[in-house]
């Protein structure tokens, strides 16, 4: 019995000569492991609904007592043509599906991965999805910078860098050169903003300025110092940026 199964495609692993290993984050199902045989073949029917961040919907047989499932066939449901056809946009996308396939979340986040790529594909400054994308993911992981003051004094005025080391924000009085990241006033309000924002916050966001890549960093250098998850889509993101 061929069973329907709705998804975005947040990992694909070459496997064997011609087949290919799937990661699909579903609705509620999290993510779920197929086994698209074949793919890799140029006379594949299925290939091109089975490439990365693709809304694809799949027949396959469903078994509750099967770890990995075999793909009998595959639609494109959003294959997000101006993602594809933008560099930075692309290396976004993959970034964020590599986020999500390495988390592991049990909690449902299809629905955000559908919203930062539906906003992705019609943005004309990927940068601040990215951003907010970051931030959610620090949230989730219980990484949230104390933004409220200094995270050494408490102090509220004044308010100078940021410390990954103590988890927030440092003022002027407390800022230690070798160990604290100074920041514009700008990008401390911008970094505040991103780190009480939720996706529903977005077209708040678009009313700022510009965001920049060195608002994503500041976030991620929390993610990468407490989340303990290393992303080798960040690496090529950074080379997209510096060119």
């Amino acid at each position: 019995m061929k069973d329907e199964l709705e998804g975005i495609i947040i990992r694909y692993q070459e496997y064997r000569e011609h087949d290919a290993i799937l990661h699909v984050l579903c609705r509620k199902r999290g993510i779920v492991h197929v086994n698209a045989r074949g793919i890799q073949k140029v006379k594949s029917k299925n290939a091109p609904a089975c490439q990365l961040f693709t809304h694809v919907r799949m027949q396959l047989p469903l078994q509750e007592t099967r770890s990995i499932y075999t793909l009998r066939s595959a639609e494109i449901i959003e294959g997000y043509r101006h993602i594809r056809e933008d560099l930075l946009k692309q290396s976004i996308a993959a970034y964020v599906c590599e986020c999500i396939d390495a988390s592991k979340f049990e909690e449902d986040v299809f629905e955000v991965v559908q919203t930062v790529l539906d906003i992705l594909q019609e943005t004309t400054h990927p940068i601040r999805i990215l951003c907010l994308f970051q931030a959610i993911m620090n949230r989730m992981h219980g990484i949230e910078p104390y933004v409220d003051g200094c995270v050494r004094c408490g102090n509220q005025k004044a308010i100078y860098a940021i410390s990954i080391r103590d988890g927030g924000f440092i003022c002027h009085s407390c800022y230690r050169m070798e160990q604290d990241a100074m920041r514009s006033k700008e990008d401390l309000k911008v970094f505040r903003l991103l780190c009480k924002a939720h996706m529903e916050h977005y077209d708040i966001l678009k009313s700022y300025q510009a965001f920049t890549y060195q608002n994503f960093e500041d976030l991620y250098a929390f993610f990468y110092e407490y989340a303990g998850i290393s992303l080798k889509s960040v690496k090529f993101l950074k080379t997209i940026i510096a060119m």
